[in-house]
């Protein structure tokens, strides 16, 4: 899978906040909003060269006041895709709110739209039912279910081909009890558990390997997974960590993510060929950086993600394979850094992952001999 860097400008805590995408670092362009003041661009974008999807507050108020784009504001949500400049809605499935998460090669949008459908079961503020579709290029929309027994479902992201997409499926009271694969657009596949009652799909590869969060027994602790051939995986954490969660898988089965532990100060890692690595061992001892996760990865094994420096200065990172002359990096037992309580409730958000991609560094990622 490819993408592109992606994120979210916000000035201050409780500024405004626009998405915004990365164009020869370190310029980058602000999309700007459907009228409202907020916006903002999710970490999948597979789709063709200068189109990107997110999502945007309108002018519009909403009348049940749902927050469904998660700004804390009234306005109502819509689902959006940039181009040349310009930012187009996409249309609803019955509802006052939408959004979009990702767009493949052949135009194909996935997301969520809310229903007509008024739900008692909804803890508020919503209201409505919602669920997963496909926004096709023609102007159809096409709907994702729900796992058989639930009224809700959501989608995080679509293969190349169109084939596969993935998200979550549950009741509009605890949206995330399954995580699920759609094939073709059928009836979803239920991917399983990891013991608890939370689980999300978040991508998948165009091998149908798929990476998400799932709970263990109890709740309390959340691992990233890999569901491959109907066996889900645990991933594991990285030494001396509590939690993981995933981030991006590429079609060469190498997933990026990042490993957290029981205070919440968390790293970025990379696992391949059964091995989770920390992505710090990677930084070079002259980049002042700890990298807290890792976003998405390319093909070509890019990784982007977000670092902090020694002044909790959070800025994106661009990490790429280098295969010449080793370069000594630092010490596994030097790179974790206890977070601001702030940043460590944001980055376990999977949606509130976007940093200002105005400071992103590019840094080599050092192979070392048998990695």
């Amino acid at each position: 899978m490819q993408g592109k860097p992606v994120g979210r400008r916000c000035c201050k805590t409780g500024a405004i906040e626009h998405a915004q995408i990365w164009e020869n670092p370190p310029h980058t362009i602000d999309l700007g909003t459907l009228g409202g003041p907020n916006s903002a661009i999710f970490q999948y974008n597979h789709g063709g060269v200068g189109r990107f999807v997110g999502w945007s507050e309108t002018a519009h108020t909403d009348p049940y006041d749902e927050n469904f784009c998660g700004f804390g504001t009234t306005h109502t949500c819509l689902g959006f895709v940039w181009q040349r400049g310009k930012m187009r809605a996409l249309p609803l499935l019955g509802g006052n709110n939408d959004n979009a998460n990702d767009e493949n090669w052949r135009g194909q949008i996935v997301g969520a739209s809310e229903t007509n459908t008024k739900d008692s079961n909804c803890v508020a503020p919503r209201v409505f039912d919602f669920v997963g579709v496909i926004w096709q290029p023609n102007g159809k929309i096409t709907t994702l279910p729900a796992y058989s027994g639930d009224t809700v479902s959501y989608a995080y992201t679509i293969t190349q081909s169109g084939q596969f997409a993935v998200g979550q499926s549950g009741t509009c009271a605890s949206a995330a009890n399954h995580a699920v694969l759609w094939e073709n657009g059928s009836l979803p596949i239920n991917l399983g558990t990891l013991g608890g009652n939370v689980n999300v799909a978040l991508d998948v590869n165009d091998l149908g390997q798929v990476i998400g969060n799932s709970n263990l027994s109890g709740n309390s602790v959340t691992h990233a997974f890999l569901w491959q051939k109907g066996t889900l995986k645990d991933l594991g954490t990285l030494p001396g960590d509590e939690d993981s969660f995933a981030g991006g898988i590429n079609d060469e089965g190498q997933i990026v993510g990042e490993s957290c532990d029981a205070s919440g100060n968390c790293r970025g890692f990379l696992w391949q060929n059964g091995a989770i690595t920390d992505l710090n061992a990677f930084i070079p001892p002259s980049k002042d950086v700890n990298v807290l996760f890792g976003a998405n990865i390319n093909d070509w094994g890019q990784i982007v993600g977000a670092t902090v420096n020694a002044q909790s200065v959070e800025q994106a990172i661009l990490l790429t394979p280098y295969f010449g002359p080793r370069v000594k990096t630092r010490e596994i037992s030097s790179v974790k850094k206890t977070l601001p309580e702030s940043l460590r409730v944001q980055i376990q958000n999977p949606r509130s992952k976007f940093w200002d991609l105005r400071k992103l560094q590019d840094s080599p990622i050092v192979h070392r001999a048998g990695g």
